[in-house]
């Protein structure tokens, strides 16, 4: 081989090297390939072997050893002394007395239990409580004063929707106290169903059937105007809804709200 052609390979090696970053770790493995036999033949030189047997540890007979420790404790507690503090205790009775209570002062605790000084509103004030929407039972409660006798009673809290009902250009139909879940106008004609009352009575809201084509009036759609399958009327607003297997135009008005407390469930 020509030396120009020599020197050309190598030029090129190189190049390639330094250009890939490459060219330290060549020349590292370079001197690890000379250096590593020279330094192994130097040690083995150096190194000698000692084959001098050792004598083996002095180890007692398995016999004489414990496989377990015995441990004898300075001794035990009385089992019943041991839980008297968890006795059983009347859970009616208060057990623990306030630091800063008096025997025979006025509001020190009678027999373990603690006076109540003054009212909570709607238990014992005799203002009741407050209910929910149509058809359901409010919580609430007297309690009275003290000279009662802590007699209590209940209050059921609801909303009476009042609605009218007719036949585009006919007679509108006055239906009062509508039940929930009441088909609208008739049981016949289900075009809309009475579901309750919303934002603290001030909304009624309705289910439009699915064979209703058109809604209009002053109501409120939901999801949408075009797709109306909630309709929601405030206190006067009315719609007309178009319904599809008698071809007829019906017309509903909502005409009241009433919230009704009274010691009887609503019927």
């Amino acid at each position: 081989m020509k030396g120009w052609k020599v020197h050309k390979f190598f030029g090129d090696l190189v190049y390639d090297l330094r250009s890939r970053n490459l060219l330290p770790v060549v020349i590292m493995l370079a001197v690890g390939i000379v250096a590593v036999p020279f330094l192994i033949s130097r040690g083995s030189k150096d190194s000698s072997v000692s084959l001098a047997p050792t004598a083996p540890a002095a180890s007692s007979s398995p016999l004489t050893e414990n496989a377990v420790v015995a441990y004898h404790p300075p001794g035990l507690r009385n089992a019943k002394k041991r839980l008297n503090d968890l006795g059983s205790k009347n859970p009616f009775i208060q057990q623990f007395t306030p630091s800063g209570s008096k025997t025979g002062s006025s509001g020190a605790a009678l027999d373990g239990v603690l006076p109540v000084q003054g009212s909570i509103p709607g238990i014992n004030d005799g203002s009741g409580g407050s209910g929910g929407s149509d058809g359901t039972t409010g919580g609430g409660g007297n309690g009275g004063d003290g000279s009662s006798g802590g007699k209590t009673q209940t209050v059921y809290t609801y909303y009476v929707t009042n609605v009218t009902v007719n036949e585009a250009g006919g007679t509108p139909v006055p239906v009062n106290n509508v039940r929930q879940f009441q088909f609208l106008p008739s049981d016949a004609t289900p075009v809309l169903t009475y579901l309750g009352t919303a934002s603290a009575g001030k909304q009624a809201l309705f289910l439009v059937s699915k064979d209703v084509t058109s809604v209009g009036g002053s109501g409120t759609c939901f999801p949408s105007a075009d797709a109306c399958q909630l309709l929601g009327l405030n206190v006067g607003a009315g719609a007309d809804l178009l319904y599809g297997p008698d071809g007829k135009t019906y017309h509903l008005q909502l005409t009241k709200i009433k919230r009704v407390n009274s010691s009887q469930p609503p019927g």
